[in-house]
């Protein structure tokens, strides 16, 4: 019969966790290329990893992941949910600006715009109170002053419409023009602006405005 000692069995163990082909248990902090963690505790992952599970640390770039992997949308820094991004809250994505009005708890930090591309940061001066500020930041790949009309032809800029309704304009070929063609989609309102543009690839893209461009009245072509 073969018998081995609890020494020589450590010892056996330890040679093979020096084996980088061997992955450690998760929440125990393993780590490696592309690897992630997962459990209480876990240690930071490896390259390209992704947080996960209690104890773990958020990757919170702007708040909410942007680039990265977090459940903890808007909040600035602090790894835990903004209950002021959710649905009706003064940081969700229909609340665009200061003019919202809606009472904050807390400053919050969260993606924002057409195609999640803009950075929002919102001030909170006081729980109950409107943010004091509270603006859309357009990437660089948007030059500013870019001015439209309704889009002509006219759809949403949501993915779902309403059956037998105008379609939606969202990943539609369009003309490419220098400056980029912009316009205001059917569901837009006053409080809650909606558009595309037709950005340099040759395709609408869509979402909430937030003042990246603005309204001229004049109908807008944007088919190629």
């Amino acid at each position: 019969m073969r018998r081995w000692s609890w020494i020589g069995g450590l010892g056996l163990v330890a040679l093979a966790l020096g084996c980088s082909s061997v992955a450690l248990p998760d929440g125990t902090g393993g780590s490696g290329a592309g690897g992630s963690r997962s459990g209480a505790g876990g240690s930071p992952p490896g390259t390209g990893g992704t947080p996960s599970g209690t104890g773990g640390i958020p990757i919170i770039i702007g708040g909410d992941g942007v680039g990265g992997s977090s459940n903890f949308e808007g909040s600035c820094g602090v790894p835990h949910f903004n209950p002021d991004s959710a649905p009706g809250g003064a940081c969700a994505p229909d609340c665009q600006s200061v003019a919202c009005g809606r009472p904050c708890t807390q400053d919050c930090c969260v993606a924002c715009g057409i195609d999640l591309s803009g950075a929002k940061t919102c001030v909170c001066p006081a729980p109950g109170l409107p943010f004091a500020s509270c603006s859309c930041v357009q990437p660089a790949t948007i030059p500013p002053g870019l001015q439209g009309g309704p889009c002509s032809p006219q759809g949403f800029s949501t993915s779902t419409v309403p059956v037998g309704g105008p379609p939606s304009l969202r990943g539609t070929p369009c003309k490419v023009t220098s400056p980029l063609t912009v316009c205001y989609t059917i569901d837009s309102t006053a409080s809650s602006e909606r558009g595309c543009i037709c950005e340099s690839d040759g395709i609408m893209h869509c979402g909430a405005v937030n003042h990246w461009f603005s309204n001229n009245g004049v109908a807008t072509s944007w088919m190629p």
